[in-house]
């Protein structure tokens, strides 16, 4: 009976649940795709599979939802905020200065629909070697130069990890 009730679900666990999964990183052209209960656990889940840890510094945008700086501090690391350009988004030319020997990594944030500016983000983070987070929850479906958004880095959505 278990078993059977388990194969049912649409949360949680089950064949609904790996075909959401399955189609979703689909649609962003991403190989993997883990369901989560929220956008906050999605972040903490990316910035813990990335080895994030105590001490470290993730850069994070300025506008933003807190759970960005929050999902930071969980793993015991440091946000390092950077301001915004006027399309709301973190602005690609302040990061450069804030990178330290403690940085791993960049999340970017695609407020309200509109994709990041990723090219230079992208750079740095091979200049460095860091990894890139995207904060996708508000635009599903929206394309930075014919890619969708959260397949550029380690996407994250409100409910996925996707890479």
């Amino acid at each position: 009976m278990l078993l059977i009730a388990l194969t049912h679900r649409i949360s949680s666990t089950g064949k609904y649940v790996d075909e959401f999964e399955k189609k979703f990183s689909d649609f962003c052209g991403s190989k993997y795709g883990v369901t989560s209960s929220n956008g906050t656990v999605a972040l903490h889940l990316a910035l813990l599979a990335l080895g994030v840890s105590e001490g470290d510094e993730v850069i994070v945008p300025t506008m933003t939802y807190i759970a960005t700086a929050n999902s930071v501090t969980y793993c015991k690391a440091h946000p390092i905020f950077v301001d915004r350009k006027e399309t709301w988004n973190i602005d690609p030319n302040q990061i450069e200065e804030k990178i330290t020997k403690k940085t791993k990594g960049i999340i970017v944030v695609h407020l309200y629909g509109h994709p990041v500016d990723m090219d230079p983000i992208v750079d740095l983070a091979k200049k460095y070697n860091l990894f890139i987070i995207e904060d996708a929850a508000e635009a599903h479906g929206a394309k930075y130069k014919n890619r969708t958004v959260g397949s550029i880095g380690t996407g994250c959505f409100s409910f996925l990890v996707i890479n």
